[in-house]
């Protein structure tokens, strides 16, 4: 009977064509009780049962050509340039021996680009200056000479060879900081109109200064002096002391101490544990523990004469143990080394 290409026939073992690997393990052990399915899986035997079989493997097909463009691991490739998978078919847009910038002299080095250290020569100082001479800022702002505009100034100033511009001064007694901040200067000046305009625009008001709103007061209750006007409610009763009586409640009684009411004791008892006494340890409900007012919880961390960190930098020695060995320098061994 005819078989299906993707599928082996009950004679031909399903790996075959796969090299050694390609005997059946379980031909002759096991009935086939459906002949007409085919066999799914492969098992092998032999060397592909081994170490090498497993880390060998098959090779991969590679990626096709049309696809590859679109993988992080094409574009990504180490010492490749990154380029859009859309440009990847196109052309160079120049050839590949293009390079950027203009070639230099083959025995010019990096010391002669950059300029030596040494004074240049006439010829190389004219040269240098000829090659300046194509800049605007060569023309206008000459070395050791100020930037020139080419202004026409009038004749009195051209034939004037002390004249100065600005303002003289009164000498060396005027300071710095007049002249750049004079005192009289009309911008400095500011009118009450000027202060009162500023706090209404920028809120700036004076250090220490109140803030006054302009609201009319003459109109609320017949008239009322914001200087002098206490605002706010008044209590009814006249309590007082409370952040004391707040840490001791005691000092809500006439007498100082809470008088005495009688409750049921498991009501007094559930206070105990529910409520905080102030100046006492909290009630967690562990019962009663006869212990002294010195007891300390926990466990001493210096039992013994242990050694701490100045022992261990210095050491504890006794004279005795400071002593050198009796072997120092010589052998007590007899007959090993001359004694003396």
């Amino acid at each position: 009977r005819d078989h299906h290409p993707r599928f082996p026939s009950r004679e031909q073992p399903p790996c075959a064509g796969f090299g050694q690997f390609s005997i059946m393990s379980n031909i002759g052990k096991f009935h086939d009780t459906a002949p007409n399915l085919p066999a799914a899986g492969k098992v092998f035997t032999g060397l592909a049962d081994t170490t090498a079989a497993c880390f060998s493997g098959i090779e991969r097909p590679p990626t096709p050509d049309d696809i590859k463009k679109y993988r992080k691991s094409f574009t990504g490739q180490p010492g490749k340039r990154i380029q859009h998978w859309g440009t990847e078919n196109d052309g160079l847009p120049r050839p590949e021996e293009f390079t950027y910038g203009v070639k230099g002299a083959k025995d010019m080095g990096v010391g002669d680009t950059l300029g030596g250290h040494l004074e240049p020569s006439t010829m190389q100082a004219y040269q240098q200056m000829r090659a300046e001479m194509v800049y605007d800022s060569s023309k206008k702002e000459p070395l050791g000479r100020s930037i020139g505009r080419n202004y026409n100034y009038p004749e009195a100033i051209k034939n004037d060879p002390n004249f100065r511009f600005g303002v003289m001064g009164s000498g060396d007694k005027e300071p710095a900081i007049t002249a750049i901040f004079p005192p009289n200067a009309p911008s400095l000046s500011s009118t009450e109109d000027h202060i009162a305009m500023y706090k209404k625009s920028h809120g700036s008001y004076e250090p220490g200064e109140q803030r006054k709103r302009d609201y009319t007061w003459d109109k609320v209750q017949g008239g009322i002096d914001p200087g002098t006007h206490i605002f706010g409610a008044t209590a009814e009763i006249d309590y007082r002391d409370g952040v004391a009586k707040a840490f001791n409640p005691d000092r809500e009684y006439e007498s100082g101490v809470k008088p005495t009411e009688f409750v049921p004791k498991n009501v007094a008892d559930f206070r105990k544990v529910r409520a905080d006494e102030l100046g006492t340890v909290r009630n967690l409900g562990l019962g009663q523990h006869t212990l002294n007012p010195d007891h300390v919880y926990g466990l001493a961390s210096q039992r013994f004469n242990d050694w701490g960190a100045r022992e261990c930098l210095q050491g504890n020695y006794t004279a005795e143990e400071q002593q050198p060995d009796p072997d120092l320098g010589r052998s007590l061994r007899r007959g090993c080394a001359p004694e003396g």
